[in-house]
């Protein structure tokens, strides 16, 4: 059997808790470690998955820490901490979006592209069967020109 994929969890706030409790549920990625600005909130998150904590995201780019990592942070850092890791060869995931402008992801996209790395934004719908059909068929043409659209999310 493979070794499990070894991810480093860079932020402890909502959504990085939904990744943590997803790791618990599956055998073929792990979670190691989490990085926090909030010490008490990356140390009580690690408590619970049973890994290590820092109050920083460097450490989680020293030699063979971590196979990949998952950037859940505030907007404003993303394109830092990608660059950060994507420099280093480390894939990342990154919550969306993955930076406050456009060039900015574009030379995020370069980066990784440049150093032959693993590079994505998280899009937890984009695959799901109701919206790749909605996508079908808006891009059929049958609907005619759409002038809006709303899209509502009622649960978690």
């Amino acid at each position: 059997m493979n070794q499990p994929v070894r991810f480093g969890l860079v932020g402890a706030g909502g959504i990085a808790q939904t990744y943590a409790q997803v790791f618990q549920a599956i055998d073929d990625a792990k979670l190691v470690a989490v990085a926090d600005v909030r010490a008490e909130a990356a140390r009580a998150m690690a408590e619970s998955a049973k890994c290590s904590w820092h109050d920083s995201y460097e450490p989680l780019a020293e030699k063979g820490a971590v196979d990949a990592v998952l950037i859940c942070t505030p907007p404003s850092t993303h394109a830092s901490i990608c660059e950060y890791f994507l420099s280093r060869r480390i894939p990342v995931l990154c919550e969306k979006p993955l930076s406050t402008d456009s060039a900015t992801a574009r030379s995020l996209v370069q980066l990784a592209e440049k150093n032959s790395t693993l590079f994505t934004m998280a899009s937890k719908f984009r695959y799901t069967e109701d919206v790749v059909r909605a996508k079908s068929i808006v891009e059929s043409g049958i609907l005619g020109e759409i002038v809006l659209f709303e899209n509502a999310f009622t649960s978690r």
